[in-house]
């Protein structure tokens, strides 16, 4: 048995540690603001796209990627910086809820505006 503490204790406390270490941000990591205003035009493309009924999964697809590929494009960025980022956030799901939280609110001002053309 106490063979069995001896090495459940330190691995516990390397687990908590892990649990409760902040990471940094990494370089080239796009800022929350913008990646909360990227996923807003990134969520309305997917609602128009899947307002279109098109029957094919391919097809589809191919809609939604060329029109994400415009999103980029506006935002002045490339696929591999946003897949960076969002597998960043995506992993970090404090910093994924203020994200959410902007997309929310944009999306809000949006319709108040009546400029909701994804929907």
């Amino acid at each position: 048995m106490k063979q069995v503490k001896s090495v459940v204790w330190p691995l516990l406390v390397v687990l908590l540690a892990a649990c409760t270490q902040k990471d940094e941000i990494p370089k080239g990591t796009i800022s929350e603001e913008k990646m909360g205003q990227i996923m807003t035009d990134i969520h309305l493309i997917e609602a128009r796209v899947s307002r279109l009924s098109i029957a094919s999964i391919d097809s589809t697809t191919l809609v939604s990627e060329r029109l994400k590929r415009d999103v980029f494009k506006k935002h002045k960025i490339d696929t591999a910086a946003y897949n960076q980022s969002y597998r960043f956030y995506s992993m970090h799901p404090e910093y994924l809820e203020r994200i959410y939280e902007k997309v929310v609110k944009n999306l809000e001002k949006r319709v108040k505006k009546d400029d909701v053309k994804g929907l």
